[in-house]
């Protein structure tokens, strides 16, 4: 998750948050997001979030008690139905970011993220021999 952390915080274009006079986007800045750190943020951030994802659904699989383990409504299609619902409330998320301003819109949806997988790695830090399986 930390190495997810440095993935989304290349993706913060340092440059936007202040107040640009300017109609262009800032080309050329040292701290903007050019196309090779967007890229390479977002390898870094998907990659870990993937990898974080299938650790949680392993010990999902330990845990999981052993009705919920069988029949028609198990472990397996409530974590579906979780993930799309996940999924709906994401995309709905990016489209009003994309309605308050579409110019900082990076910043809308990766400064969140980022406040989020930091809180994410303070509270697995916090209670971690809970979450042990």
């Amino acid at each position: 998750v930390a190495i997810g952390c440095v993935g989304m915080f290349l993706l913060i274009d340092v440059t936007d948050i202040g107040d640009t006079p300017t109609g262009s986007y800032n080309e050329g800045a040292l701290f903007a997001v050019s196309p090779p750190r967007y890229v390479t943020g977002y390898f870094i951030s998907y990659i870990s979030i993937q990898s974080f994802e299938g650790i949680i659904g392993s010990a999902l699989s330990k845990v999981i008690p052993t009705a919920l383990a069988s029949g028609t409504f198990n472990s397996g299609l409530l974590a579906t139905l979780v993930d799309t619902l996940g999924r709906a409330c994401g995309d709905m998320f990016i489209s009003l970011m994309g309605f308050v301003n579409l110019r900082q819109l990076m910043n809308l949806l990766f400064v969140p993220a980022f406040c989020i997988m930091t809180l994410c790695i303070l509270a697995i830090r916090r209670y971690y021999d809970l979450l042990a399986v």
